[in-house]
């Protein structure tokens, strides 16, 4: 590399910021709102030190816990903010991971694949000034989120120094799986196969830090969300953590800046499959092209929800163990009315296989947008096939992969739990609990269908029903939301089984919002103008 290659850097820097200005805002405004209130509520939750010390006994060492939560750092002697991290620490690492990973798909890979970057790139710009620009840009945005949420954690009366560790553990983090992406970015050929690669390392990067947490053999050591943990906010601050996730970013970006020297513009290092002189049956229907299109990410959302909802079933085994020896969490559950804590468990990791089905469903949808505004829409509308036709196709893809992957969610949660504890009926009760969310994921599809099909430049707008629908479920009780807002998201109308008993009148009426929302996104896709951004 030399000075030339990184020419006008900080021009397409601006650029960056420019073109995103209103997703960072809204990202940067939902990160802070998060965790915010979460550190409100858990500071009103636990005002004494008998709440705190009642906290800590009822979730210290509970294997099934810690796999949601972390290793409980701070909890041998308890304070609102060690309480908040053991909440909310790797919620907020994920999604602060999500927005850097985003961020640089779509101004690396997305560009070129779009060939918009051929046109920049015959400007005076630097053969690796867009990805240096990328990564500034993510550097400085996860630096705002930082100040902000450590600026208002410090106006709560948290310690100054436990809130700007909290924000350093962010910042690393993001910057770490913005690196991952880049690397992603040089070797897939696609956009979608980058972001693919990424999730899945995020994803194993969750189940390492679970494992090592659980068993405590240092195996999270492997893990940058367990570096970002390690940092040990509000517990005794270990700032030389700090070093893991600089040291990694220095050596991605570098293999990064090394991969792309041996690459095509526009191509990744994996060639894209030659396919066949002619098309089969199945690419003569519209349906039969979407399937085409969805496969390989269903099939990479397929891998990623089974393997997860397994280790969830085999870890279930825990949080029975954890209440014969813990007459405090009995007395918890029992208060709550919710049986057994394994069923309570199973019922949350239903719900959290639905909510990644729930995320793929919206994804799979937008593809329409992501096909208009590629201009790959238009050449099949110049055909007999109508609008509808083609809208639909992409929609009964998106249902029936979520409801295929809600089952293959659920299976695998009833085989690990099968395994873990011996009762072979779990599979089939766990399998319908998961199959039971349908509805809920699918109404989500619709409606980010309705956007996507009647109001395209508002499309990402339906991430926010995934973002509310994920917080309430998750962070609902430690926020203590009034029930009006927990019915805002579609999986609270659900029944939790195997908690609770299942009702058929909350699915149906699921079903009904959705099928309206589908019929109403029709109307807007006849009334509108293709391709108009």
């Amino acid at each position: 590399m030399t000075r030339a290659d990184f020419t006008n850097t900080f021009v397409m820097m601006r650029l960056v910021l420019r073109r995103d200005r209103t997703r960072f805002a809204v990202w940067v405004l939902a990160i802070a709102v998060l965790v915010l209130t979460s550190a409100s509520s858990v500071k009103g939750l636990y005002d004494t030190p008998e709440s705190l010390a009642a906290y800590a006994r009822l979730v210290k060492d509970n294997a099934a816990l810690i796999v949601q939560a972390g290793p409980g750092f701070g909890l041998d002697d308890p304070t609102v903010g060690a309480v908040l991290m053991n909440e909310l620490s790797i919620w907020a690492i994920i999604v602060v991971a999500l927005l850097s990973m985003f961020t640089v798909t779509r101004h690396t890979r997305a560009e070129e694949e779009s060939e918009r970057a051929d046109v920049v790139r015959s400007t005076p710009l630097g053969r690796d000034a867009n990805a240096a620009a990328t990564m500034l840009a993510v550097l400085l945005v996860d630096v705002v989120v930082a100040a902000v949420v450590a600026g208002g954690l410090v106006g709560l009366g948290l310690s100054v120094a436990g809130s700007v560790a909290f924000g350093a553990s962010l910042v690393g983090a993001g910057v770490v799986f913005a690196s991952i992406t880049l690397v992603s970015a040089q070797i897939f050929p696609t956009a979608r196969a980058a972001s693919g690669s990424a999730f899945l390392v995020l994803g194993i990067s969750f189940v390492i830090r679970a494992i090592g947490d659980v068993a405590g053999n240092g195996l999270s050591w492997l893990s940058p969300i367990g570096w970002a943990q390690a940092v040990r906010p509000f517990a005794d601050e270990r700032w030389w953590v700090l070093l893991l996730p600089i040291a990694a970013s220095f050596v991605l970006v570098a293999l990064s800046a090394g991969l792309a020297d041996r690459r095509d513009l526009g191509a990744g290092l994996l060639p894209q499959r030659v396919g066949p002189a002619s098309a089969g049956a199945l690419l003569s229907t519209p349906f039969g092209l979407a399937v085409r299109l969805h496969r390989a990410s269903v099939l990479g959302w397929a891998t990623g929800v089974t393997l997860l909802s397994f280790f969830y079933g085999v870890v279930a085994e825990q949080a029975q163990r954890m209440l014969d020896d813990n007459p405090d969490l009995a007395d918890f559950f029992a208060q709550l009315g919710t049986g057994s804590i394994t069923d309570a468990f199973l019922a949350t990791a239903v719900t959290m296989t639905a909510l990644l089905v729930g995320g793929y469903a919206v994804a799979a949808v937008l593809r329409l947008r992501t096909e208009e505004s590629g201009g790959r829409a238009d050449p099949l509308l110049a055909t007999p096939t109508s609008r509808a036709r083609w809208a639909l196709s992409h929609l009964a893809v998106a249902m029936v992969a979520q409801v295929a992957l809600l089952a293959a969610g659920g299976l695998a949660l009833g085989l690990g739990a099968a395994v873990a504890m011996g009762d072979a009926g779990r599979v089939l009760q766990l399998t319908g609990a998961t199959l039971a969310m349908a509805p809920a994921a699918a109404l989500l599809a619709a409606i980010a269908f309705l956007f996507a099909a009647a109001w395209p430049r508002a499309a990402l707008a339906s991430w926010v029903g995934v973002g509310a629908a994920a917080v309430i479920a998750l962070l609902g009780g430690v926020l203590d939301l009034p029930d009006a807002v927990k019915a805002l998201s579609p999986f609270h109308h659900v029944p939790a089984m195997p908690v609770q008993p299942f009702e058929v009148a909350p699915l149906l009426v699921l079903a009904a919002m959705g099928a309206l929302a589908v019929a109403a996104g029709l109307g807007g896709l006849r009334r509108r103008d293709m391709a108009r951004t």
